[in-house]
């Protein structure tokens, strides 16, 4: 039980990483529920951010 819940968790944070990218939390949290988040971690780094965060670094506001 207790290891459901810890791996529930890094699930969670994975999702957060994932939060300002295309996939968005939500798609981020469930591929890291389905496989694990030691794999979507590097997926995260090959995908690029969210168009709304793209938008704002290039009139400079980030």
């Amino acid at each position: 039980m207790v290891e459901a819940i810890i791996y529930i968790g890094f699930c969670v944070l994975t999702g957060l990483c994932g939060s300002q990218r295309r996939m968005g939390f939500l798609g981020t949290f469930v591929i890291a529920l389905i496989t694990t988040p030691l794999i979507v971690l590097p997926i995260l780094l090959l995908t690029g951010p969210s168009r709304s965060v793209e938008w704002h670094r290039r009139e400079g506001r980030a």
